[in-house]
């Protein structure tokens, strides 16, 4: 599995953006992103943080240069885009109930 951390700042307020917001998650709920196991939303005034989780580094990419990429990279209210790519260790994170090592309990 791969993870991707995202952060990017927005120049209109978190609460004017949750409908958007909403209809992004529930299109990504119905298969808008193959291969994500999970995605876990966060913010902190302008600042927003995904953290994903995708099955392989190759959805991971597909989702960036894709929906990612309409949604929010040509977005020109979003800035200060930053990705983190990290490799998922599967054994430990099942260990310690880690959201991808549930995602993929729960479909096996």
């Amino acid at each position: 599995m791969h993870a991707l951390v995202i952060t990017f700042r927005s120049a209109v307020a978190r609460e004017e953006l949750q409908e958007d917001f909403t209809r992004a998650a529930e299109a990504l709920r119905d298969g808008a992103a193959p291969g994500l196991v999970s995605k876990t939303w966060t913010s902190d005034g302008s600042t927003v943080c995904n953290f994903c989780i995708f099955e392989d580094r190759g959805l991971a990419d597909r989702y960036l240069g894709g929906f990612f990429a309409e949604a929010i990279t040509a977005n020109p209210i979003f800035s200060d885009i930053r990705v983190e790519r990290y490799d998922v260790d599967e054994d430990l994170s099942r260990i310690t109930n880690g959201l991808g090592a549930l995602a993929v309990g729960a479909r096996s």
